[in-house]
């Protein structure tokens, strides 16, 4: 396998990313991932490549759990409450669609979680958002 030097730049762009990111902002780099790898194994549904779909679909979960994890971790309130349960609900329907070769069922989730990431965003650009732990120590330490 050729390397690719442009792979470790985008792997450590995406890295620094993922950890200046506010818990909203993560929320909807998660969200856009499991819209991607959705689509992904929807294609392999139609293309009727098992294994592809498994991958895909597995990789969904994945990033399914981990915004479970996030919820979780969250102080118990009203609407981690109910994120949990759409989560969870997510999950149950995944594999039900992944069971079934239900394209429909995984463009549903596609559509649930691209409203969900339309409000996050909507969340993100409505609240002041607060200097990154970053730009606050370079303060310190010029002031």
């Amino acid at each position: 396998m050729i390397p690719n030097p442009g792979a470790a730049q985008s792997d450590s762009y995406m890295l620094q990313q993922i950890s200046s990111a506010t818990p909203e902002q993560l929320c909807v780099m998660l969200l856009e991932g499991a819209q991607r790898f959705l689509t992904q194994a929807i294609a392999s549904v139609k293309a009727h490549n098992i294994s592809e779909k498994a991958k895909y679909v597995n990789r969904v979960s994945a990033i399914v759990e981990e915004l479970m994890v996030q919820v979780v971790s969250d102080d118990g309130n009203e609407l981690a409450k109910n994120l949990s349960r759409i989560y969870e609900w997510w999950m149950n329907q995944l594999f039900e669609a992944s069971r079934g070769d239900d394209t429909q069922k995984m463009e549903m989730i596609y559509s649930q979680m691209d409203d969900m990431r339309l409000t996050w965003v909507q969340l993100i650009h409505k609240t002041p958002q607060a200097p990154s732990a970053a730009s606050s120590l370079s303060g310190d330490l010029m002031g």
